[in-house]
């Protein structure tokens, strides 16, 4: 499909896929809505809201940790993800994300293990850094998925 759609070399196929989320991401949004209470809703039909506006000024606003929680899984595996690169973008080098890179890094150096690890730990500084400033959101969305309150 996307040779046929001459986005093969690109990263429109390891994006596009992702923007709706994987099962997960899905099943875990689904768990932490059910946990919302529907007199929230009811309250803010009573007071004149459309289905829209008790989605995007009731709902939305109590699910930032599972949406916070979510996202963050998807970036995770999006950045740790070898065989999408591997079969998309692997003829376009300027399409490479890093773990392509790293693993075709590790291959040009050999046995340089020093390089290796040193582009290693470059590497997951930036996931290091997004879950220390997720983290509170983070714990808070996986804590709350499933209870009913």
């Amino acid at each position: 499909m996307w040779s046929h759609l001459h986005l093969t070399g690109t990263l429109w196929p390891l994006i596009l896929p992702n923007l709706l989320g994987d099962a997960f991401s899905i099943f875990l949004l689904r768990q932490f809505f059910m946990t919302i209470p529907k007199e929230y809703g009811d309250a803010a039909r009573m007071d004149g809201c459309s289905e829209w506006g008790v989605l995007m000024r009731v709902v939305v606003p109590m699910a930032r940790p599972g949406i916070a929680s979510a996202a963050i899984f998807m970036f995770f595996n999006s950045w740790n993800d070898y065989y999408g690169p591997l079969l998309y973008a692997s003829e376009n080098q300027a399409a490479w994300p890093v773990a392509y890179g790293l693993a075709t890094f590790r291959g040009q150096h050999g046995t340089d293990w020093s390089m290796t690890m040193a582009m290693t730990v470059v590497v997951m500084v930036p996931v290091v850094v997004i879950f220390f400033f997720a983290q509170k959101a983070f714990v808070e969305g996986i804590a709350l998925t499933g209870v009913k309150g």
